[in-house]
């Protein structure tokens, strides 16, 4: 009794304000009506020791309770009590006779990590939020996206059309379309933005309002092209850009093909040799340049055209090489026309590198004259 009110006395004149119970029963009622910051607990008490207190404390349903930082006072100094001070859940310990500064030095100890314990809680909560908020807003913009990007290819007379469409994210910066024209026509286009996530969302619908427009005021890809891109610098003035590149394609296998900064124009023929085409102009959104100039390509039965983004060859050698976009053209020849054309070069592709993902996104249209 003496000695708990000169504990008590001594912890007032260090600064803290204290409560006192007598045992173990009436610490328990206490902690239901208070709301300590840290409870001194002395390891041998009547009816309910420190210990079953401790570990009620840590079975406890209330937060409150079971995070309570407890140091206890104890008269052993065997290793056996210790280890029973800490299985208990005590957070630290403090030997008999107690020092005031010793056991003030503890007790501000376990305060401070309980303070930094309590700012991690709620930085966690607030971060759970962000994350939350971010996945709203990369579904709402991923659904946006979709909306833009055609989910199955057309229907192209004399053609087979196979698409691919791969962001890195659940939002990427990859966009394509195409337009039927009169005579068995049709305009495809493919563009890469800047960008991941819901800013790369709001580009590709632009972009894709961008190709609609050009699409139904031209025909010739580089003047689609050269719309496109006096549209882009409209709105960004430089501040944004992206690569991409328009093909019209013929019923006779004929293909008018241009690109601003994008990936070349593969096509493989039916012999499996590789040719390619472009590209003809600089990146669009930088500079209002001249109409570029357009290839003229003849397919044949069997032969494919490959139009791609750059994520078709976002891996790397064995050796930690990145690739170039020659690697699209290694692995066009073995890759057989038919069903599953795009998954098989991208399989092919694959097996050539270290066995890493790729890191960009990857869009693809695949033309095969049938």
């Amino acid at each position: 009794m003496l000695s708990r009110k000169l504990l008590a006395a001594s912890l007032q004149r260090s600064g803290f304000e204290v409560e006192v119970a007598v045992d173990g029963r009436e610490t328990l009622r206490l902690l239901e009506a208070a709301q300590p910051d840290l409870l001194v607990l002395d390891f041998e008490m009547p009816h309910v020791d420190g210990a079953e207190v401790c570990r009620r404390l840590r079975a406890s349903e209330s937060n409150r309770l079971r995070d309570l930082p407890v140091i206890m006072l104890t008269a052993h100094v065997g290793e056996a009590e210790e280890i029973r001070c800490l299985e208990s859940g005590a957070n630290d310990f403090v030997t008999k006779p107690v020092s005031r500064e010793v056991l003030a030095a503890r007790i501000m100890t376990q305060l401070r990590i309980r303070s930094l314990s309590d700012e991690l809680r709620r930085q966690n909560v607030e971060l759970a939020r962000w994350r939350m908020a971010q996945e709203a807003d990369l579904a709402a913009a991923r659904a946006t996206q979709r909306a833009f990007i055609p989910a199955a290819p057309p229907v192209v007379a004399g053609w087979s059309v196979e698409t691919l469409y791969r962001p890195l994210i659940q939002v990427g910066g990859d966009a394509f379309g195409w337009r039927q024209l009169d005579e068995g026509r049709w305009i495809f286009w493919l563009a890469d933005a800047t960008g991941h996530g819901a800013a790369a969302a709001l580009l590709t619908a632009l972009t894709a309002q961008l190709f609609h427009q050009a699409c139904l005021a031209a025909e010739e890809p580089n003047v689609i092209l050269h719309t496109v891109n006096r549209e882009l610098i409209t709105v960004f003035s430089g501040r944004s850009f992206m690569t991409a590149c328009c093909a019209l394609v013929a019923a006779d296998g004929g293909i008018t093909f241009c690109s601003a900064g994008h990936p070349s124009l593969l096509v493989r023929r039916a012999d499996r040799s590789v040719e390619s085409f472009g590209p003809h102009a600089m990146m669009l959104g930088l500079r209002e340049d001249a109409v570029p100039e357009q290839s003229r390509i003849q397919l044949g039965t069997d032969d494919v055209a490959l139009l791609y983004t750059d994520g078709l060859c976002a891996l790397k050698k064995p050796g930690g090489e990145r690739f170039s976009h020659d690697a699209a053209r290694t692995a066009l020849p073995p890759v057989l026309p038919g069903a599953d054309f795009l998954a098989r070069l991208v399989a092919s592709l694959q097996h050539l590198s270290n066995g890493e993902l790729a890191d960009d996104d990857l869009a693809a249209i695949a033309l095969r004259k049938s």
